[in-house]
């Protein structure tokens, strides 16, 4: 998510307080490192210490951390998943993802596009038009509706705007801050709206983009998405610690979240704020073993779809400065040229999480904050300052 609208939000808070939370204060119950843990040992251990508890100082309230290069996998972890509590962020902490889930939709069609017998997908599906598994309902009232493919949408080549940069979707927000949101509700937030360009002039990036994608997986196989996430993926993975809300009960060890609402260097706990989870672009809770695990089997093991798949999923269009998106994937950091990181960011209101492999330097790094850099705040170009001292760290000898 790229945008947090926060005029207001201090009213919600209340409301949240009357309305059942899915998360509640946070229990010291992460999981250990499940390998032999050589952090210790790895060359940049004190380096990478130091980096956490420098930006735990300057006020990050958790960081979760996992890097794994040519020396073997360091991970590490600082401050507070619940401050009220006095929680320690542990390295097994369960925090949402955001927009990683979008990654987890790429593989998920890609993995259905190889399933085609049971699911009527195919590698040509890429390139049909939506209107063949959406009704003209939906279609006839989306900005470019009759003109785009689900490849459009998976490369955020559509011109669709962003349900999230739509003020009255985030009073609705506000008015109904723990709301189980379905996609044609968000979608309505966006009917009959000019588009932002021609389907295929740029790529522009839209959380829209992949509601529609959820929409067609569901109209493709008669099951819900959500089904079908865990039926290719979480499940024949093993992915325990990966929760998608609201369908899933998130465990007691998920951290709160948290944002500096006012810009005043206080910051709030605005974990039940739900900002259109379960739809695709969003929902997806996780820890950094888990995001590791998919990761290095996507990547690096390439157990997760063929070769062909991966090609394809990769296959990069015109920058959106400073990235680029192929099908459900992100290459971002692109100003540092080779070293640039694929994978997906995810930026939510009290989140914020990276998860990116370097190919040309063999490094996969995966962090869990929980505070939100969607929106702007004095903490958020904290973080960008720890995003870059990390690169730094990680990608240089």
């Amino acid at each position: 998510m790229k945008k947090i609208f926060t005029l207001g939000i201090s009213a919600c808070l209340l409301l949240i307080g009357c309305q059942k939370a899915q998360i509640e204060h946070t229990l010291d119950q992460s999981r250990d490192v499940p390998w032999a843990d050589s952090s210790n040992s790895h060359p940049k251990n004190a380096a990478f210490r130091d980096l956490l508890e420098k930006y735990r100082a300057k006020g990050l309230p958790g960081i979760s951390l996992l890097v794994n290069d040519k020396n073997g996998t360091w991970v590490g972890s600082t401050g507070y998943a619940d401050i009220e509590k006095k929680i320690p962020f542990r390295v097994g902490q369960v925090a949402k993802i955001a927009s990683i889930t979008k990654l987890f939709m790429g593989t998920l069609l890609f993995k259905m596009i190889e399933d085609s017998v049971n699911t009527g997908l195919g590698y040509n599906s890429l390139y049909d038009p939506l209107t063949k598994w959406l009704p003209s309902h939906i279609t006839d009232k989306l900005p470019n509706g009759n003109l785009i493919s689900l490849g459009q949408c998976m490369k955020h080549e559509t011109g669709i705007p962003d349900v999230i940069d739509e003020d009255k979707f985030y009073l609705e927000v506000l008015n109904n801050p723990v709301k189980k949101w379905d996609q044609e509700e968000l979608l309505e937030f966006i009917y009959d709206k000019d588009p932002d360009f021609a389907p295929g002039d740029t790529a522009i990036y839209s959380n829209t983009n992949t509601i529609l994608v959820s929409l067609v997986l569901e109209a493709a196989t008669g099951k819900k998405h959500e089904d079908l996430l865990k039926e290719y993926l979480l499940r024949p993975l093993a992915l325990t610690q990966t929760f998608y809300q609201p369908y899933d009960q998130l465990p007691a060890n998920t951290a709160q979240g948290y944002f500096d609402l006012y810009n005043n260097n206080t910051i709030v706990n605005v974990s039940n704020l739900v900002t259109g989870s379960g739809n695709g672009y969003g929902g997806l809770y996780s820890d950094v073993f888990d995001l590791y695990s998919f990761m290095d089997r996507l990547f690096i093991k390439k157990t997760i779809i063929s070769q062909k798949s991966l090609t394809i999923m990769e296959t990069y269009g015109k920058p959106d400065f400073p990235n680029q998106y192929g099908y459900g994937i992100m290459k971002k950091f692109i100003d540092r040229g080779e070293d640039a990181g694929v994978g997906h960011s995810g930026r939510d209101l009290g989140y914020t999480a990276n998860l990116f492999y370097f190919q040309n330097k063999g490094v996969i790094h995966a962090f869990l904050l929980n505070y939100g850099t969607a929106g702007d705040s004095n903490l958020k170009k904290v973080f960008e300052e720890f995003q870059d001292e990390l690169l730094d760290l990680t990608l240089n000898p």
